[in-house]
């Protein structure tokens, strides 16, 4: 008869429609996520870990990320006319030379967004944002992500929400995430 519970806690992971990325032990060892562990939405991942070890004491939440991908370049364009000194403003440009400005901006920004059971445990954005004169050929960047916050939740977190959003990117292509919940000594 005790096999039944056994085997329906088994089972549970792999029916939840949510990413459920192990469980995490107040006090215990660290505890490190990839991207695997996360659900993807676009460039949205979103990872839930149980926590075992909220009693209402106060627990300090250090989570730390590197979250390295492509990022987004625009480039834009203008074009002149490069006019006789003499001409007239409204008179067409009869010139074949054309003036072209270059204007590139490069984007790579993420977010980490913590929650305890809808508690705000606290959140990070961190960006490679350049701007440059010339073509970039390396688009892969990556940014680092830190939350460390001391918290009391009254014994209500039982369930850890990271959300790490590429908020600027074009991809995001590894996640690297460790966390300790620790209680003060």
């Amino acid at each position: 008869m005790k096999k039944v519970p056994y085997l329906l806690a088994l089972l549970l992971p792999v029916f939840s429609s949510s990413a459920l990325a192990d469980t995490v032990y107040v006090g215990g060892t660290m505890h490190t996520l990839s991207k695997a562990d996360f659900n993807q939405s676009g460039n949205n991942y979103t990872a839930n870990i149980d926590v075992i070890g909220d009693y209402g004491q106060e627990l300090i939440f250090n989570v730390d990320a590197i979250v390295a991908g492509k990022g987004i370049q625009d480039v834009s364009r203008e074009w002149r006319c490069l006019m006789p000194r003499n001409a007239q403003p409204w008179e067409f440009c009869a010139e074949p030379d054309w003036l072209i400005t270059y204007d590139q901006d490069f984007r790579y920004q993420a977010e980490m967004k913590i929650t305890c059971n809808g508690i705000a445990i606290g959140s990070d954005l961190d960006n490679k944002n350049e701007l440059v004169n010339g073509f970039v050929s390396d688009k892969d960047r990556e940014v680092k992500l830190l939350v460390n916050k001391r918290l009391t939740t009254g014994g209500s977190c039982q369930q850890l929400t990271v959300e790490v959003n590429g908020v600027d990117v074009k991809s995001v292509d590894n996640i690297d995430l460790n966390m300790f919940i620790v209680e003060e000594f």
